[in-house]
């Protein structure tokens, strides 16, 4: 998105000038800008696109208005949304503006916090994706992608193979979810991780942000997700002895939020393999087509320049 373009949003939104633009480091699927304007808020959040890997539809406005009316996560207010007059192959150029939280991103530096810095963010992590898996009016009874209609959202069949939404053919076998004594689906992330958060110099989470890739799943499952994104990921830079610790500390955080069971270790690494599973398909899917392509490079490209 060019500068004129970025201009005229804020002059029109917030009733502001536009002073400068930055692209933050860690990069998004979203075109992601951070702007510097003349009047209150002084920086803002400007994100074109970041369709959902579920659904093909831009719904982290909606999604962050709906976690941050209903739970006390630290999202960022949503302050304005809109689509550009123009189109282009991909669809409506869906833009949103958010309020800019501050601290810093320790997606780059996670490996090598002091051990009391990554294990708070770790526990404060767990706790978070806890409350959000139970807030009761985000709870649903299947799982499935989330889809903008109008100005709200609705619940619909994912786009992709759901790798943990089985058939009452495959509910005998000993897979997970026929093992799983209370499958919730809940409303989830999509992308839970450290480089998604924002933190301050004690690791204290002061925001969870690129909620794109929002769905609902199973809340078993997408603890086993979070789990293989801040431990098992790291496996070459955390001995294991600190993974161990990490992901005590991560269950323990998410226990003290929500109900889990005593027997989920077994589950959640079996969960972990289904994630591997789905996340192949699923990309394999999205580069069958252009449009999906033109999204895996953009992906690709922001994270080669970290």
């Amino acid at each position: 998105m060019n500068s004129e373009t970025v201009a005229r949003i804020v002059e029109a939104a917030l009733e502001t000038e536009l002073r400068s633009i930055r692209r933050p480091d860690p990069g998004s699927v979203a075109d992601t800008l951070v702007l510097e304007l003349a009047d209150d808020p002084e920086t803002a959040v400007c994100k074109r696109g970041g369709a959902s890997v579920w659904t093909g539809d831009v719904t982290e406005p909606l999604v962050v208005d709906l976690v941050g009316a209903a739970t006390e996560l630290p999202v960022p207010e949503v302050l304005a949304s809109g689509s550009l007059a123009n189109s282009s192959d991909d669809g409506p150029q869906r833009w949103a503006l958010y309020e800019f939280l501050s601290g810093r991103n320790p997606g780059s530096t996670y490996s090598v916090l002091e051990p009391d810095v990554r294990e708070r963010l770790v526990r404060e992590a767990g706790e978070l994706l806890g409350r959000l898996h139970a807030t009761d009016s985000l709870a649903f009874d299947r799982v499935g992608g989330v889809a903008r209609e109008g100005s709200t959202l609705r619940l619909c069949e994912p786009g992709g193979w759901h790798a943990v939404d089985f058939g009452p053919a495959l509910e005998a076998l000993p897979i997970p979810p026929a093992g799983d004594p209370n499958p919730r689906p809940v409303l989830t992330h999509g992308d839970y991780q450290p480089s998604n958060l924002v933190i301050d110099a004690s690791g204290s989470i002061t925001g969870v942000l690129d909620w794109g890739n929002a769905h609902v799943t199973r809340a078993e499952y997408a603890l086993a997700r979070a789990e293989a994104r801040f431990v098992d990921v790291h496996a070459r830079e955390l001995d294991w002895q600190e993974r161990a610790r990490l992901r005590t500390t991560l269950r323990s955080g998410y226990a003290n939020e929500a109900r889990l069971e005593s027997d989920a270790a077994r589950r959640l690494r079996a969960y972990k393999l289904l994630w591997i599973a789905q996340s192949a398909a699923n990309y394999g899917r999205i580069a069958r087509d252009a449009r999906g392509r033109r999204q895996l490079w953009r992906q690709c490209r922001r994270l080669l320049k970290r």
